[in-house]
């Protein structure tokens, strides 16, 4: 099996050469600007003092490629509850299969109306010689956040303490006297057509 370390997170299918490939990629900060971008609008970015690491094992079967490995760094977020910044540590199982363009409009391209099964969601195209993985990482990556970002389940008391400190003692008992949630407090100033009739 032939190893390849790299920084482009790219796969060049003639490194293949009738052997799988097992690729090591890893990054900077200063060397993630996609990666950032990526995950700017899930509310969370590389952290600056950690690397981001790839290990993927590469096989090409005619002209499909699988992948499989994992993917592990740190990334920042600020809490949605409390307002603090927190670290959350990615060490996730990736996995991709990628069908060369021609083949995939020969499975797919050509039906009106395609069903796909639970394994077609992973399937992807590629074009060209090589393949940028970036794309495939930063899908990967969000598919491993938290919906709603918030502090870790054994940071709660500390986060309700700093969120309460955040908007005050007298807005905490008021909404829990309302039980009202502040994250949708904007929802009780709309006003429906029915409610203005009454």
């Amino acid at each position: 099996m032939k190893a390849i370390n790299s920084e482009n997170f790219e796969l060049d299918l003639l490194d293949f050469q009738g052997e799988a490939v097992e690729l090591s990629f890893k990054a900077p900060i200063d060397e993630l600007g996609w990666l950032a971008q990526g995950l700017d609008e899930a509310g969370y970015r590389p952290a600056e003092d950690a690397e981001f690491e790839v290990e993927l094992s590469a096989q090409l079967i005619d002209s499909t490629v699988r992948l499989s490995g994992t993917v592990a760094g740190v990334l920042v977020y600020t809490c949605g509850r409390c307002m603090r910044e927190r670290r959350f540590e990615l060490d996730s199982s990736v996995e991709f299969v990628l069908m060369s363009r021609a083949s995939w409009e020969e499975a797919y391209g050509d039906q009106e109306e395609i069903v796909l099964s639970a394994d077609d969601l992973d399937v992807s195209f590629y074009e060209g010689e090589v393949i940028d993985l970036r794309p495939l990482i930063v899908e990967a990556v969000v598919l491993e956040l938290p919906s709603f970002a918030r502090c870790p389940e054994e940071d709660s008391q500390s986060c309700d303490q700093a969120f309460e400190a955040h908007v005050g003692q007298e807005t905490v008992e008021t909404n829990e006297a309302n039980s009202m949630d502040l994250r949708w407090s904007k929802l009780r100033e709309i006003k429906l057509k029915s409610d203005a009739k009454d």
